[in-house]
């Protein structure tokens, strides 16, 4: 089976006053995403002109790559699938995509913010297409 890419496409929004303390947090996870996983092929963020809403869009070539990131946003900022605390300190859920078909500890945080509510638009099945 070849490998299909995974995308992200969330949406948050911010808590007053928090944030210079996300922009902070987010540059840091960019120093550590950029510094330790060479095979992200997209990580983003935008805001509104407000400041009170950000949409992050994640690309993935593949569901390993995936699982690499899952692993190092674990171990060195303590983002875990069970456990967004560092996350949600400044931000709440309003809605995710997903394009591609997520496993491991990426469908486990998954699955707990759609439990907990967060609304989901899923498309798993990759037509085809290319990144460079």
């Amino acid at each position: 089976m070849k490998a299909e890419p995974v995308v992200y496409v969330s949406t948050w929004q911010i808590k007053p006053g928090t944030f210079d303390d996300y922009v902070r947090f987010y540059a840091e996870l960019v120093r550590i995403v950029r510094e330790n996983e060479p095979r992200v092929v997209a990580f983003l963020a935008f805001a509104n002109d407000n400041l009170t809403e950000l949409t992050n869009v994640h690309v993935y070539p593949d569901g390993a790559t995936l699982d690499s990131h899952m692993a190092v946003i674990g171990e060195q900022m303590r983002l875990l699938p069970d456990d967004l605390t560092a996350l949600t300190a400044s931000l709440e859920p309003v809605r995710i995509i997903v394009l591609g078909s997520p496993s491991g500890a990426a469908a486990q945080m998954d699955d707990g913010l759609r439990e907990a509510g967060v609304p989901f638009d899923v498309k798993s099945r990759y037509l085809g297409g290319f990144t460079r």
